[in-house]
């Protein structure tokens, strides 16, 4: 791959406001605009509490223009009898959505047993219930993107590769997580190059590396305080070259940086955590000595 020049690089960059906890989105907002970034994302059910308590969320967005560039809704892909309520849930959520006027809707799978599972009898459910609500998603002008997930029925790239091959391209887009990608055991980069004309948003998330530890009670120990992912730069995924092959097929989404909520302990490993806006700050530092200087500010 050609080397990108630094004064070419287009990718616009947003923050998750998952660094914070969902309750503190309205700190979130104010803290990512500073930093610079284009957008944000929050979770469906995040918009339906701040709708139920009356409080003006748009308002905070609007002053601090900031745009939520994408809205985060999951759902069971797997049950049948609850297929109906649960797209039923998320169009509720989609339509609280659109007064915010952002371009993307990313769907993901709920958590599970993933000791118990094997997605081949659930195929057909998954792929007709992506189908049918990204149809829905899209009639109301707007990108509806699958995002696979660690512990949800889509984790691993045979998993991601199963259901990317059948759902229909028309309507439903990617939203690859790199980290997740890579801390379920997959090359990032391999699975972003196999399906990149379906990618509407991305995730860029680093992991710190390795096969997940757990504890004598099969819990996930959590080595960095973030659920195992980092600021980018510090853990093991190649965003750099990822990013560089984006830039060279002209990717033109948003890519959003995201690191999972900060628990504020220590960790097995005695490791302190990061504040939240530290974590955002490390991250845009990395970014821009990759040469990316088109933050807002």
């Amino acid at each position: 791959m050609d080397k990108i020049d630094k004064m070419d690089k287009q990718i616009r960059f947003g923050h998750t406001a998952i660094t914070w906890a969902n309750e503190d989105i309205a700190t979130a907002v104010p803290a990512i605009a500073a930093c610079g970034y284009w957008g944000t994302e929050t979770f469906g059910w995040v918009l339906e509490e701040w709708e139920a308590s009356n409080r003006d969320l748009l308002e905070v967005f609007e002053r601090n223009q900031l745009q939520l560039t994408s809205l985060y809704c999951h759902l069971d892909l797997l049950n049948p009898d609850h297929r109906e309520a649960e797209i039923n849930k998320v169009m509720e959520w989609v339509k609280l959505y659109t007064k915010y006027n952002g371009p993307a809707v990313i769907i993901g799978g709920k958590m599970l047993n993933r000791q118990q599972f094997s997605l081949t009898a659930h195929i057909p459910q998954v792929i007709s219930t992506l189908n049918e609500l990204a149809e829905r998603i899209t009639d109301h002008g707007l990108l509806c993107c699958f995002h696979p997930h660690t512990g949800t029925p889509v984790e691993t790239e045979e998993e991601i590769n199963r259901v990317m091959d059948a759902v229909d391209g028309r309507v439903v887009s990617f939203a690859p997580d790199l980290g997740q990608i890579a801390k379920g055991g997959s090359d990032p980069l391999t699975i972003v190059k196999a399906y990149h004309e379906l990618i509407g948003i991305v995730h860029v998330k680093d992991y710190s590396g390795g096969p997940v530890e757990q504890d004598a009670e099969g819990r996930e120990v959590d080595t960095t305080g973030f659920l195992g992912y980092t600021p980018l730069g510090e853990g093991t995924v190649d965003i750099n070259g990822i990013l560089g092959y984006l830039e060279e097929i002209g990717y033109k989404g948003y890519a959003h940086v995201e690191l999972d909520g900060n628990q504020w302990s220590q960790t097995r490993k005695g490791r302190p955590m990061y504040p939240s806006l530290d974590a955002v700050q490390i991250s845009k530092k990395y970014l821009q000595q990759l040469g990316y200087n088109n933050f807002k500010a």
